[in-house]
């Protein structure tokens, strides 16, 4: 069983989104010329950009990954 990040719900290991929110349940990259995306290579949950092309992850894409880019000056404690 795979747990969605977004909703937390129980999904299949096939599935691909979740059943319940639609959230992707595997994360890959989104770069359709990277070979990690031809070889539909499983991402971490964590990653947010391809560590091969550094193009953004789909977990990145839905907001589910987050980067130290994300982060605006405003959040900054300095």
């Amino acid at each position: 069983m795979k747990i969605c990040l977004r909703c937390q719900h129980e999904n299949d290991d096939q599935n691909n989104y979740c059943i319940k929110c639609g959230a992707p349940i595997r994360n890959i990259c989104t770069n359709k010329k990277c070979l990690n995306w031809e070889q539909d290579v499983l991402l971490t949950d964590e990653a947010a950009f391809c560590p091969l092309c550094g193009s953004e992850t789909l977990f990145k894409a839905y907001g589910l990954a987050s980067s130290w880019l994300d982060v605006s000056g405003e959040d900054l404690p300095f």
